[in-house]
């Protein structure tokens, strides 16, 4: 079940969001929650460069589509 939080952006910042938005054929609050997932992971793993969590959020979600294939030594 999802619950509705309205939150106050500065308007440059919600400019740059609804532009990447389009870009990615997201709606805003789809790619505000996009974003929030990923810093709360990337402060969980402080670590590891944002390219790699990016890397292992897009093969889960091909392993979740069905996508990956087993790795065979």
């Amino acid at each position: 079940m999802n619950n509705a939080t309205s939150i106050r952006l500065p308007a440059g910042i919600k400019a740059r969001i609804a532009v990447r938005a389009k870009i990615e054929h997201r709606s805003v609050s789809n790619l505000i929650e996009k974003y929030i997932e990923f810093g709360l992971i990337a402060e969980d793993n402080p670590d590891l460069p944002a390219q790699f969590i990016k890397d292992i959020l897009y093969a889960m979600a091909e392993k979740d589509m069905g996508l990956a294939k087993p790795f065979n030594l």
